[in-house]
């Protein structure tokens, strides 16, 4: 198995930058969840009550996409940090 490298990455955080960055998201995923999931129970709670325009439909498929995605990423980021790997800024 050949070793990763660092261009191969196309960047590379390799100091403690990475804790920053983390720290940074993890407060402000905090921040709006807190909102953002009182209105996703509004409208769970209300979910038949009423018709959704399409344009709305579209967007919140667009959200949800954007969520899933950046949740998906950050479990991936999560997991290679389990391993040991070592890449090297310069080559």
């Amino acid at each position: 198995m050949s070793k990763v490298r660092a261009s191969d990455v196309g960047f590379c955080v390799v100091d403690a930058n990475a804790d920053v960055i983390a720290d940074n998201l993890v407060h402000r995923i905090r921040e709006a969840a807190v909102d953002m999931e009182t209105q996703v129970n509004r409208l769970y709670r209300g979910r038949q009550a009423y018709d959704l325009s399409e344009g709305t439909k579209a967007d919140l498929d667009k959200a949800i996409e954007q969520l899933t995605y950046m949740a998906r990423t950050l479990r991936e980021v999560q997991k290679e940090q389990s391993k040991v790997v070592y890449l090297q800024a310069a080559e």
